[in-house]
């Protein structure tokens, strides 16, 4: 009944319906079981795409899960606001605990707290040279621009107000919304970029500026903007660039979102980099309309990549070890991290008398987790450069083996999941099923073909009609020329059509009226020759060029009639199939069940 009420008719026909389906059912079910006999269900290409499925649907399930909905609410709604961000930033060397720079970031709060001007205790506390120097301001920031964690302590923030201090993995920070604005989107620009060297000499610099302004100068007396980034740009991409808040230097930014009309461009201004002349390509806004499905989409893209939907479900990964059954070894986790060192440092592990690579670590319902699986995440970790403790890494370690458990084995907790595997992997069977016994055995089996096209000899024929040239050109004014070509000289069709390339694609076939690919009313008269029609998304113009009339119906031959015998053969084939499958599976309805759904 799940199936049926997918797509049920009216309530008048209900019934009819009913027992048409019930036969369809029964023939869809006999081809399934037909395929797990035949172990079709244990093919490495079946294996694979259900696999794949299953991950993909364990993927989709999971983010529900996790709320991916209303992280996606989250970032639209914060995406239409940009915030100018302040921070006092003190750093933790590697290596050091942060104690001493946890009273310094404390005594910087305190002057906060007194009245100190923001930019005054970030220029004196802060120890980053960046954030010294520009006295805390980091410029415009908006949705994605910063680390999940911290863009919450931002987005938390009024404008003019500090949050407390904050740690994240890079040290100590107070950030400020210092202001907002409405977002202002993104841009499409093409720059200028002249790149000067490291260490150039100020009389370097002054000739690399010169250069800069003499440029500018020939954009302005009539030389094409473009023209000049082919001669003289520096950057990549031919100089085009697409820039969103938060992207580049604020200084850099200031002076793209300063451009007002596409076609604007910019006078030559310096950064780190060199001197630049932007001009601005395209405004791209930002939406806002939430059930804009565009916009809907790139922001989900964007948060299924972010750390804010692998931070859920982390959240989740841990909420599932109680459902999977986790079960912790006993073993002594500094011997397990002396044996980690070791190992992944090729030196020997002889000496371990506890620890080895076959110790169980942990366990899942129907999972064990051994010391050789952590050996090989920790191996993986460390050549992505993730130098975290063995501490921290094991916690990552214990949250990705929970989640591909619960992924691996979620039809086990969700029905919902078990529903679609079920229908894809039976789909799939019906499929494999098919292919094997009648789809390829039709095509493959000529002796079979040719018996079936002489015993409905009859219904092959072709109805009246003309046999044509179809020529397609990718432009009008070609079209013409080759249309002209071949009506002088029909029988050259092929040198005229080949001498364009592939500009110009022509067959040659016989077209029943009803099959005519074009929609002009087609003359039964040899030489007849079509108006060009423009057809298709690529814009190309086909004509037709008649060269023979087929007034009367005619026999097929078995070349023509191919298609159509194929089948003719697969349903006959087909229909022996089943009737052997009944014979060999015996139906039983169970009446007075099946008198209930009616």
């Amino acid at each position: 009944m799940t199936a049926f009420n997918r797509n049920p008719g009216s309530e008048a026909d209900r019934k009819k319906a009913l027992n048409e389906y019930l036969d369809l059912y029964i023939n869809y079910k006999l081809k399934v079981q037909a395929a797990y006999d035949e172990h079709l269900d244990e093919t490495s290409s079946f294996l694979l795409e259900s696999k794949n499925f299953k991950d993909q649907v364990a993927t989709n399930l999971i983010n529900e899960e996790a709320n991916i909905k209303m992280l996606i609410q989250q970032a639209f709604q914060r995406s239409q606001k940009d915030i100018r961000v302040a921070q006092v930033f003190i750093p933790i060397p590697k290596g050091e605990n942060g104690e001493q720079q946890s009273q310094e970031i404390q005594k910087a709060y305190a002057e906060l707290k007194a009245g100190k001007k923001f930019e005054e205790v970030a220029a004196t506390f802060s120890t980053d040279a960046y954030t010294k120097e520009h006295k805390g301001d980091i410029g415009y920031i908006t949705v994605f621009t910063l680390q999940y964690e911290i863009e919450n302590e931002v987005y938390r923030l009024k404008p003019g107000q500090y949050s407390p201090v904050y740690q994240s993995k890079y040290g100590y920070h107070i950030f400020k919304n210092v202001e907002e604005r409405p977002a202002i989107g993104r841009r499409k620009i093409q720059q200028l970029l002249i790149n000067i060297p490291p260490g150039a000499s100020n009389e370097q610099k002054k000739r690399y500026e010169v250069l800069a302004d003499s440029l500018y100068a020939s954009y302005q007396h009539g030389v094409s903007f473009e023209k000049l980034v082919a001669q003289y740009n520096s950057g990549p991409n031919k100089g085009n660039i697409e820039i969103g808040v938060g992207d580049y230097d604020p200084s850099f930014e200031r002076q793209v979102f300063a451009l007002r009309k596409t076609g604007d461009v910019s006078k030559p201004f310096a950064t780190s980099f060199g001197y630049h002349i932007v001009k601005l390509i395209e405004i791209l806004p930002v939406s806002k309309t939430p059930d804009d499905p565009i916009a809907y989409a790139a922001i989900q893209q964007k948060v299924e990549k972010d750390a804010r939907l692998a931070i859920a479900r982390s959240i989740l990964a841990k909420k599932w070890l109680n459902l999977i059954e986790y079960k912790p070894a006993v073993y002594d986790s500094k011997e397990l991290w002396a044996f980690t060192d070791s190992t992944i440092s090729n030196r020997s592990v002889k000496s371990f008398a506890t620890i080895k690579d076959s110790s169980l670590l942990f366990s899942f319902a129907l999972q064990k987790i051994y010391t050789a699986d952590w050996i090989l995440y920790v191996r993986s970790a460390r050549s992505y450069g993730n130098n975290a403790s063995y501490k921290d890494l094991f916690n990552d370690f214990l949250d990705l083996s929970s989640t591909r458990y619960y992924t691996d084995h979620l039809e086990l907790y969700n029905t919902g999941m078990q529903q679609q595997l079920k229908e894809f992997n039976e789909a799939n069977l019906l499929f494999a099923s098919m292919d094997k016994n009648i789809w390829r055995k039709a095509t493959e089996d000529t002796l079979g073909l040719a018996a079936c096209y002489e015993q409905h000899k009859a219904k092959y024929q072709w109805a009246s009609g003309v046999s044509a040239l179809v020529v397609t050109c990718f432009s009008k004014e070609l079209a013409d020329e080759v249309a002209a070509k071949i009506k002088a000289a029909p029988s050259e069709w092929r040198t005229i059509a080949g001498s364009y390339g592939s500009s110009v694609v022509a067959d040659s076939g016989r077209y029943e009226f009803s099959q005519l690919p074009v929609k002009e009313k087609i003359e039964s008269k040899v030489g007849f020759i079509s108006i060009p029609e423009k057809g298709g998304q690529d814009g190309a113009y086909t004509f037709l060029y008649v060269t023979a009339t087929h007034p009367q119906q005619e026999p097929r031959k078995f070349a023509d009639a191919r298609g159509m015998v194929i089948n003719d053969y697969q349903q006959q084939l087909e229909e022996q199939w089943l009737t052997s499958l009944k014979k060999q599976y015996p139906v039983v309805i169970n009446k007075d069940v099946w008198k209930t759904v009616q």
